[in-house]
């Protein structure tokens, strides 16, 4: 009989004896079926179990190797516990704020345990004397033997997991991630998106604790028996060209990765000698908006390695949709709009009087709303508008998660209407979806609203800066606001580059820059996804605190 959710679909997977994962790290590979990987999965929910760890209750995860998180997560599933996937921290020097971070994330979920890599573990052992909720903090190896596994039926309106949002700091919102929200998302991924089946091969580098890796690659699979590769996120960011040499040697068929990831990997891959990648049907890519330059560089790099242009895949999603809202159609090609778009900016000597803004900028489709899904483009009295008008995103259906966790203020600001107000600014046209930016992040100069992505890709294109880390941001000026622009340098002179990006600005969106930050490379703030956190940057760009090769103001270069 068909599994319903995913506690049956475990249920039938634990007698399974097919390829279930690989888990490839730093040269070692391990395999296992499903049936090996349930069997595991319930020897770490026993002993969460036998720590006291109830049905309901929340569990932290913090462990930054596939081959332990996935297990942990899964056994979460089978035993009814909430899991709570928490990023690990990257760097020491970042270990003191990541901890009070992550402290607030578990204090918010009333977690009652947390399961951690050992070095982490120590690192947090504190938390359970600031936080009432919290019993223990314990490593993979220091959980205990359990007994007999307690299971139960669940209901598609009982929560599996927490995703904290990107960009989480002060306020952390976990939205509540239910059985019947997951499930639909996850067949409308794999089956009505991917057409997918247990003949392709899924390879992911992608960070678990993230909805596109952890529903994308754990879950979504599960429901065509795909297998899947795991790289660890480490090891891709290490080196970007294992993530291609996987997916040859392995003759991957599906995968994805936000913009950054498709540069980093074109960039930083020597060789493209001995790679075959003819199997690769579809390379989606879900970050908003989705920067045609990085796509296309990717594909051009690769393309005498078999890589078929139609394999790319755009789409569009986010945490309070569960993951996955739109795709392209399978082999169609990358669609970019050129066309003058239409916005309305309210003139601050007018009052409530609207200009229409016209200019030229690449916005790529990210495709039709996916089966029993709706979207729909809303003007700021919540009416819906015509197609080609920017808006905001609507969307609606199953996917949709039910809110915020215990956070009914965030819930009935955002999810209205049996829907949800995505903050994302975008338009239709031919049924398709056309995403220019995010709400939050407009550029206002006199009055006028901006979206800061066609200034970020116009300064990206410039030599000497790291394509898609570039951050546009505006700040109070006397008479009017200031654009300034942060770039991560990659090589060359700094006053060059700095005169450079405000010319390619002033020429490609017809706006004037007043200051460019050259920072170094990796000090941009991104959300776990990559994505850019512009409202951070600027944070720490007024704060002073925005790490710079060096500054550029009122003509005048300092250190």
């Amino acid at each position: 009989m068909p599994a319903n959710d995913f506690s049956q679909l475990l249920e039938q997977l634990a007698r399974s004896e097919r390829e279930g994962h690989r888990y490839r790290d730093n040269g070692s590979v391990a395999e296992l079926t499903y049936g090996e990987l349930v069997a595991e999965a319930d020897r770490l929910a026993r002993g969460m179990e036998r720590l006291g760890v109830r049905r309901g209750d929340r569990v932290g995860l913090v462990l930054h190797r596939p081959r332990d998180f996935v297990p942990a997560f899964l056994g979460c599933v089978r035993a009814g516990f909430i899991a709570v996937p928490l990023y690990p921290p990257l760097t020491l020097g970042q270990l003191d704020s990541w901890a009070e971070t992550t402290g607030r994330m578990l204090a918010t979920a009333r977690a009652s345990l947390v399961l951690a890599d050992s070095p982490v573990a120590y690192t947090l052992r504190g938390l359970p004397d600031r936080i009432a909720s919290l019993r223990e903090v314990v490593s993979m190896d220091e959980l205990p033997d359990g007994g007999a596994l307690h299971l139960g039926a669940v209901s598609d309106d009982q929560v599996v997991f927490l995703q904290f949002t990107s960009g989480s700091t002060s306020a952390p919102r976990g939205v509540r991630v239910t059985h019947g929200s997951l499930w639909a998302n996850a067949q409308a991924i794999m089956v009505d998106g991917l057409g997918a089946s247990a003949e392709d091969r899924a390879v992911s580098w992608l960070p678990l604790y993230h909805d596109m890796g952890l529903i994308g690659f754990v879950m979504s699979p599960l429901v065509t028996r795909t297998p899947v590769t795991f790289i660890s996120t480490l090891d891709f960011l290490k080196r970007p060209e294992v993530w291609i040499r996987t997916l040859s040697e392995e003759r991957g068929t599906i995968s994805f990765a936000p913009n950054f990831g498709y540069a980093l990997a074109a960039r930083r891959t020597e060789s493209i000698e001995g790679l075959d990648l003819s199997a690769v049907r579809v390379l989606g890519c879900g970050a908003e908006p989705i920067q045609p330059d990085a796509i296309e560089g990717f594909f051009e790099r690769f393309g005498e390695a078999g890589l078929n242009p139609s394999a790319f895949l755009a789409c569009y999603g986010m945490a309070e949709t569960t993951l996955a809202v739109t795709f392209a159609g399978i082999e169609e090609e990358l669609k970019v709009d050129q066309r003058a778009l239409r916005s309305e900016a309210t003139d601050g000597d007018c009052g409530s009087e609207l200009h229409h803004l016209e200019r030229r900028v690449p916005v790529v489709s990210c495709g039709r709303a996916l089966p029993r899904h709706r979207v729909s483009i809303l003007g700021e009295d919540g009416a819906s508008l015509p197609e080609g008008r920017i808006g905001e995103v609507f969307v609606e259906g199953p996917s949709v998660t039910d809110g915020y966790w215990e956070n009914e203020e965030a819930t009935k600001r955002v999810f209205a209407d049996g829907g949800v107000k995505t903050g994302d600014l975008g338009y239709m046209s031919g049924g398709e979806l056309f995403v220019t930016g995010r709400l939050k992040d407009m550029i206002i100069v006199r009055g006028r609203n901006y979206d800061p992505t066609p200034i970020e890709v116009a300064a990206g294109r410039v030599d000497g800066v790291r394509m898609g880390n570039v951050a546009a941001f505006s700040i109070s000026g006397n008479p009017t606001e200031r654009i300034v622009v942060a770039a991560e340098y990659r090589f060359g002179e700094t006053e060059t580059i700095e005169s450079n990006i405000v010319r390619a600005v002033q020429r490609e969106v017809g706006l004037t820059v007043s200051e460019v930050v050259l920072i170094d490379a990796g000090s941009l703030p991104k959300t776990t996804s990559g994505k850019l956190q512009r409202s951070a940057t600027r944070a720490q760009y007024l704060a002073g605190t925005l790490g710079r090769v060096r500054r550029r103001t009122g003509g005048l270069a300092v250190a």
